[in-house]
C-alpha cells in the first residue's frame, strides 16, 4: 500500500514538474514576444511622430505643382490663342507668291 502511495505521489509530482517546465516555457515565449511588441511600438511612434512634417511638406510641394502647373496651362493658352491669331493672320493677309504669278 505505501508503495502504491509512493508511486502515485511520484507521478503526480512528474505531472507537476511537466505542467511547470511547460507554463516556464510559454512565459519566456510571451517575455520574447513582450520585447519585440515593446521594440516595435518605439519604432513606429518614432516613425509616426515624424510623419506630421513629412506629410506637411508633400502636400506644401503639392500645392506648389498645382499652382505651377495652372501656371503653364496659362501660358499654353496663351500660345494657342498667338497660333490661332497668327493662322488667322496668314489666311487673310495676301501672299506675295500669288501675285507673282
Amino acid at each position: 500500500m505505501l508503495t502504491a502511495v509512493v508511486i502515485i505521489n511520484l507521478l503526480i509530482s512528474l505531472v507537476c514538474f511537466y505542467i511547470a517546465a511547460k507554463v516556464w516555457k510559454i512565459r519566456r515565449t510571451i517575455a520574447r514576444f513582450e520585447i519585440r511588441i515593446a521594440a516595435m511600438e518605439r519604432s513606429s511612434s518614432n516613425v509616426l511622430s515624424k510623419s506630421p512634417d513629412f506629410f506637411g511638406k508633400r502636400q506644401q510641394g503639392a500645392r506648389q505643382l498645382r499652382r505651377r502647373y495652372q501656371q503653364l496651362e496659362l501660358q499654353l493658352q496663351q500660345v494657342r490663342q498667338l497660333l490661332g491669331l497668327l493662322g488667322l493672320g496668314r489666311m487673310l493677309w495676301p501672299r506675295r507668291d500669288r501675285r507673282l504669278r
